[in-house]
């Protein structure tokens, strides 16, 4: 039996489960680009493929029980080119569609609720968004990431209220916002991929601070005790404050996690987009 890799996140420890999901649906035509997790701790891996290169494709997305056992697919092909994922309060499943510059919001059955953007139509708002997440007062914050370099932000039924942010260095400017994540009072929180930081802003869009000492931020989520967990291109994963201090840092992947979640026991999942692999942190300590 091969000995399992030990990570630590400042006084945390983490048992190293890769893959988790040794099921994992392997085509060779597709890859996980992003995870997220349910009420009940299942997880949602979102795959990737080119419909037009590779028709067949996988299935958009595959959920597993908590013991990694595959329980469902959603084939859903209206996906063209699948970003990031999340889950709403009501476990709703909140989907990227990059380049067909839309969000799409389903129930947990997959079935349409409501749809963000106008497909086809790239500027209306979105031209290849990100990533999508239900702030805590309901609101909908959309990166919109690779055309734009903005937030954007909607109400719980559709209705954008506002947007923010255009291509810079400076606060509220941005060259690929990639992920967001949001404090449990509503800070919100962009990965601002190629500016190497992530920027933290209330949820008027007003910029509070900086957080540098980060290649290439990819993935932001935050735990239940407050703490930033951000993925970069080193490839690591660093534990931050909300105040910008440094708790802890560990390369528990080898390929970087393209997308983060959390469950409610703690545990990380990462995926790594560019082998296809789901790996857990089942925190130990």
């Amino acid at each position: 039996m091969i000995e399992p890799l030990i990570v630590s996140l400042g006084n945390r420890l983490y048992e190293v489960n890769r893959p988790w999901a040794a099921d994992h649906i392997q085509t060779g035509r597709g890859h996980v680009s992003d995870v997220a997790t349910d009420s009940r701790n299942r997880l949602y891996a979102f795959n990737r493929f080119d419909r037009y290169t590779d028709p067949a494709g996988s299935p958009a997305v595959a959920v597993y029980e908590p013991t990694n056992k595959l329980m469902r697919t959603l084939d859903l092909p209206k996906i063209s080119d699948g970003h990031g994922i999340s889950i709403g309060p009501a476990d709703e499943i909140i989907l990227v569609d990059r380049d067909r510059h839309v969000v799409h919001v389903l129930a947990n059955d997959g079935s349409p609720k409501l749809t963000l953007g106008e497909r086809n139509k790239p500027g209306s708002p979105f031209s290849h968004p990100t990533s999508a997440k239900v702030a805590p007062n309901g609101d909908i914050f959309v990166a919109d990431g690779y055309g734009n370099s903005q937030i954007h932000r909607f109400s719980a039924d559709g209705r954008l209220i506002e947007s923010w942010g255009s291509p810079g260095t400076g606060p509220g400017e941005f060259s690929t916002p990639h992920c967001i994540a949001f404090l449990k009072n509503g800070d919100i929180i962009v990965c601002d991929r190629e500016n190497n930081r992530i920027q933290l802003f209330d949820e008027e869009g007003e910029f509070i601070r900086e957080i540098r000492d980060l290649f290439h931020p990819m993935a932001v989520a935050v735990d239940s005790e407050g703490m930033i967990l951000v993925s970069d291109q080193i490839p690591r994963l660093s534990m931050f404050t909300s105040e910008g201090n440094l708790v802890g840092r560990c390369r528990p992947v080898l390929y970087g996690g393209h997308g983060m979640c959390i469950d409610n026991h703690g545990n990380i999942y990462l995926a790594e987009l560019r082998v296809d692999r789901v790996t857990r942190l089942k925190l130990i300590k």
